[in-house]
């Protein structure tokens, strides 16, 4: 693989959850045992070898052959972001060997993960373009003799944490569904009590896995917990955690999921905290491939692999990973701007189903029309007309009289019951949003082509005008939302505009998000958007190799800029500034490192 540009600024931070201290039992059966042992490694199973910590350490004191080789294939080669990924397990092994001493251990590891595109359509069903992203999570875990867990984290902000789980285990609420479960009284009381703790994370991982395999109590671990993804950044940093502590348990346990299974597992543990995330997250950190991008479109109603298709990032293009240094804080009345697209996105396919049946559509055809990679023109050679029949923008009374929505309430209390009563919307924008969707799916099934193609400018543009949906601020600072009117769908139609082309109107991007992008293109890369949910976090710059280094420079240049600090309302350190670009180099999916 290609090396990285400049690999910038690798001091990486641990930056995780905050956590707190669990009691929660598994009583139980004996358990499998493994001793410490005066040999320096022994093996449990005809292919697994388990070292001990110790020898680990030798190891990256003096790296034998095939151990260099193995990491190669994890990691590229890439010396800098070998060296980078040594860095954090050694910090790894040398915590675990503070806190539980010398013996065999295990390693996990789980990259944090890329979406370039396919911005907000993994709960609907649209296509995505996944990569993984070298910075990530490590655990070291040594099996236990009883069914307790100690989880310890090299970054000393987050307390150790231990968990029982028989307790929750014996109760009747947790024969139940897994849904039935993390909705009980207990659990989101528990949740609500200490909203934001990483121990939420580990406890759904473990009690995830428990649910699947509810037989007999799982024996518990010691573990550390390493990390050089940034927190907040939109690298999915929860996501990798789940990842790697649903391995462990499973490798401790002698138990298997298939991958499909294992994206649905890590899902879950972040539900059990109270979030509604989407699959996308998990499945780049679970089907990832070394240098790869996988493309793919995941519907959890009917969730299969069928549409998966990979290849090998091209060797002349760099991704730069930019890290915004912002937070999620939205309020007033940019908050509820937000929050109407949103809510009139979760409404938008069962509109559009509607309008299709006003229009004749054979219900056999309207019943299937269920995701977003089945809104294409090609399949709905109508569409403009269609999106042209669904108003711009309803009251709320309207929108109750023109559809059937019998969820209509709950979805607008869900939205807006923590706004104040004189600052709901009565007026919900319905197309821009529902338009987004369908068009950000079209780019994102479109992206891999173009970029197999060679066809690198036009994959970029896609880039462009994806975050044009997400758009607030124009290039000139000016407020900018996409005009998703009439006239424009009426010049879409007689121009035969592709429907990738127009950006919709989302609105999850922030003043410096938009900043960013506008720098990062003025400064000669081919397409740049922001990833994942938006509002703060991360932007993607897709620029040639040669080329890469100009464009790296210019956006660190903004971020010390006064316009930085006008956008953010703070000014970052050197540190910062230098730890803010990365060139991504995709590591292989999440999985057990090997030593040997």
């Amino acid at each position: 693989m290609r090396p990285p540009l400049a690999q910038p600024l690798h001091r990486g931070r641990n930056r995780r959850l905050s956590c707190r201290i669990f009691h929660l039992c598994v009583v139980g059966e004996s358990v499998l045992r493994i001793h410490p042992a005066a040999v320096s490694s022994l093996s449990i199973t005809g292919e697994i070898l388990i070292m001990n910590l110790s020898s680990w350490l030798e190891r990256l004191d003096h790296p034998p052959v095939e151990f260099n080789r193995s990491l190669r294939a994890v990691y590229g080669s890439d010396e800098t972001v070998i060296a980078a990924r040594l860095r954090l397990l050694r910090g790894v092994l040398e915590r675990f060997r503070e806190r539980f001493g010398d013996g065999p251990v295990r390693v996990f590891r789980a990259p944090g993960r890329i979406n370039l595109r396919g911005m907000h359509v993994d709960t609907h069903g649209g296509y995505l373009n996944l990569m993984t992203h070298q910075r990530e999570v490590m655990a070291a875990v040594q099996a236990r003799e009883d069914t307790d867990s100690i989880f310890t984290n090299t970054d000393p902000r987050f307390e150790e944490t231990f968990i029982r789980t028989g307790e929750t285990r014996a109760c009747e609420s947790f024969r139940r569904s897994w849904t039935e479960f993390i909705l009980s009284s207990a659990v989101r009381g528990s949740i609500e009590a200490h909203r934001g703790h990483w121990s939420h994370y580990l406890y759904g991982a473990l009690l995830g896995i428990q649910h699947r395999f509810p037989e007999a109590p799982l024996r518990g671990m010691n573990a550390v917990i390493g990390s050089d993804l940034p927190q907040g950044a939109s690298l999915s940093s929860s996501a990798a955690l789940c990842v790697a502590v649903c391995h462990a348990v499973l490798a401790l346990n002698g138990k298997k999921l298939d991958p499909l299974e294992l994206i649905l597992a890590a899902r879950d543990a972040e539900w059990y905290t109270g979030s509604r995330c989407g699959l996308s997250d998990q499945a780049a950190i679970v089907l990832g491939g070394q240098g790869e991008m996988a493309n793919l479109a995941l519907f959890a109603p009917d969730l299969n692999l069928s549409s998966l298709r990979r290849m090998a990032f091209p060797e002349a293009l760099r991704i730069l990973v930019i890290n915004s240094y912002t937070e999620r804080s939205l309020s007033g009345a940019a908050l509820v701007a937000y929050t109407r697209n949103r809510f009139a996105y979760s409404l938008a396919m069962e509109i559009l189903r509607q309008e299709m049946r006003r229009q004749g559509f054979p219900e056999p055809f309207v019943a299937e029309t269920d995701r977003l990679s089945r809104v294409t023109q090609e399949r709905i050679p109508d569409l403009p007309n269609i999106l042209c029949a669904i108003p711009d923008v309803l009251s709320l009374a309207d929108l109750r009289a023109r559809y059937v929505l019998p969820g209509l309430d709950g979805a607008y209390q869900q939205y807006f019951g923590t706004v104040p009563e004189d600052q709901r919307p009565d007026r919900v924008h319905l197309r821009g949003p529902l338009l987004f969707g369908i068009a950000e799916s079209e780019r994102a099934r479109r992206f891999m082509d173009l970029l197999s193609e060679g066809d690198w400018p036009r994959a970029g543009q896609l880039m462009s005008i994806g975050h044009d949906g997400d758009r607030i601020l124009d290039v000139t600072g000016r407020p900018y939302r996409f005009d998703a009117s009439d006239g424009t769908l009426a010049e879409m139609a007689s121009q035969r505009m592709p429907i990738e082309q127009l950006p919709g109107a989302y609105g999850a991007s922030a003043p410096v998000l938009d900043g960013l992008v506008d720098t990062a293109l003025a400064a000669g890369a081919l397409g740049a958007s922001l990833t994942g949910a938006g509002m703060a976090g991360t932007v993607l710059a897709l620029c040639r190799a040669e080329d890469g280094p100009r464009v790296a420079q210019a956006v660190q240049d903004w971020l010390g800029s006064d316009e930085y600090v006008k956008r953010s309302g703070k000014k970052i350190g050197k540190d910062q500034l230098d730890d803010a670009v990365y060139a991504n180099a995709a590591p292989a999916a999440a999985a057990e490192l090997h030593g040997e």
